[in-house]
């Protein structure tokens, strides 16, 4: 069976981790190289779109975006692609966060595709049929067809012919009293 809700959050992970590649790219850019103001600018474009995409995930998923808080923590500790740069313990402490949230992101990406193996193992058929056989008035309907089938076995099963020899071997299905039951009354 086929969860478009669940395909549209695997593809909008799947985005978002290749947008955090892309930023993971940047923090992973030698100390000495020299910044122009355009590479800013795509840094500066970079975590505003990882942060509307924050969102985005958040809203969109059911079990929510747990990596959301590292990553949004990543993008404020990150003023300007020059600053990281220049100070090489805090650009190191950037890359082990992002590597972190990028596991995060993976984890959930495999989780999502789980669930979606999982529901391609069930058929639409075997799916609705299941919902049918749950539903109370389901139930009723079987126990009226089981009560049904019992008793037109039974009606085949006893002829005339058995039952008047059933009420000659007992005596309660012939109609006649007993002395015994005449006493306890």
């Amino acid at each position: 069976m086929r969860n478009k809700k669940i395909e549209w959050n695997i593809n909008l992970v799947r985005e978002f981790i290749s947008q955090w590649q892309d930023f993971g790219n940047f923090l992973h850019l030698p100390p000495d190289r020299d910044i122009s103001p355009e590479d800013e600018q795509k840094f500066m474009e970079m975590k505003s779109m990882i942060a509307r995409r924050c969102q985005v995930l958040q809203e969109s998923l059911e079990q929510g975006f747990l990596a959301e808080s590292k990553i949004l923590d990543i993008l404020s500790q990150s003023p300007e692609l020059k600053q990281i740069l220049t100070q090489p313990m805090h650009a190191k402490k950037l890359q082990n966060d992002w590597h972190a949230a990028y596991i995060s992101l993976n984890k959930l990406l495999g989780s999502l595709e789980a669930k979606k193996a999982e529901l391609a193992r069930v058929s639409r058929f075997g799916f609705s049929f299941r919902n049918f056989v749950r539903h109370p008035l389901t139930t009723l309907v079987f126990l009226i067809a089981v009560i049904m089938l019992f008793y037109a076995l039974l009606a085949s099963f006893l002829t005339p012919e058995k039952i008047s020899a059933l009420k000659d071997k007992i005596p309660f299905l012939s109609g006649e009293s007993t002395g015994d039951t005449e006493q306890q009354e």
